[in-house]
């Protein structure tokens, strides 16, 4: 895999501050029900990783199609570890793998936001190693009780080593809960939360700018996305099955 093509995985992964999904309590599909104005009022347990768009649940599993400009890949997410105030989420496709933490607070979930050691995302591919750590950051990735028509913003400082790469990544995101949308993928057709990001990072490697779209289920997670890069390099998931313990 060429190092441009690389760094630019990376982009989509770290950018993207959703990429990752929860699954619900059972394998099926949910009913198509007409788009609504406003999201469910969900109220937490107490557990600061209880979110009702991303359940966070040790063993669960659920698999996307990685949609790009040169084609279809599978991708495969599975949660494997769950603490009182952080995750961790395993992400397998064909040619790199990789696991980021998300840390919970009563703000909400904010993801790979590390230290060094298991708190830091590594990224294995046939082209070698990289690896990621959060020096700071700013907001939180999904808020716990999120409705649309909020708007928030995330700053995140990354530190990138490998795949012939040793910089900063300074990255910012406008993001805006949209309101509720019918949307049809392989897995069902599900009432989901639309979330747009324009998502920035400077960087001398590779500077981006990310258009970015999410639908989240409740009780579901992540059931779709859609990414455009620099105006012209798309990317995106579709969910095509998922499962819990």
């Amino acid at each position: 895999m060429k190092k441009s093509v690389l760094i630019l995985r990376l982009c989509f992964i770290l950018l993207a501050a959703c990429q990752s999904a929860q699954p619900p309590s059972q394998e099926g599909q949910a009913s198509g029900a007409a788009p609504s104005a406003q999201a469910p009022n969900v109220q937490s347990s107490g557990n600061l990783c209880d979110n009702p768009y991303m359940p966070a649940v040790e063993g669960a599993t659920w698999t996307y199609d990685l949609i790009t400009d040169s084609g279809i890949v599978t991708q495969t997410d599975t949660v494997t570890d769950v603490g009182t105030d952080a995750f961790l989420v395993e992400t397998q496709q064909p040619d790199l793998n990789w696991v980021i933490t998300w840390h919970c607070s009563p703000e909400g979930l904010y993801w790979l936001q590390s230290d060094g050691g298991m708190f830091a995302a590594i990224f294995q591919s046939d082209a070698g190693t990289a690896t990621v750590e959060t020096l700071s950051n700013s907001g939180v990735s999904l808020p716990t009780n999120v409705q649309p028509g909020d708007n928030w913003t995330t700053t995140e400082e990354i530190h990138v080593v490998g795949f012939g790469v040793d910089e900063t990544f300074n990255i910012s995101a406008e993001i805006h809960a949209v309101g509720m949308e019918s949307v049809t993928v392989p897995a069902g057709t599900f009432d989901a939360l639309r979330i747009d990001y324009v998502i920035s990072n400077t960087s001398q490697t590779l500077p981006v700018t990310i258009e970015s779209s999410s639908w989240f289920a409740e009780g579901v997670g992540q059931v779709k996305n859609s990414n455009v890069a620099n105006g012209s390099i798309n990317s995106g998931l579709e969910l095509t099955a998922y499962a819990i313990p």
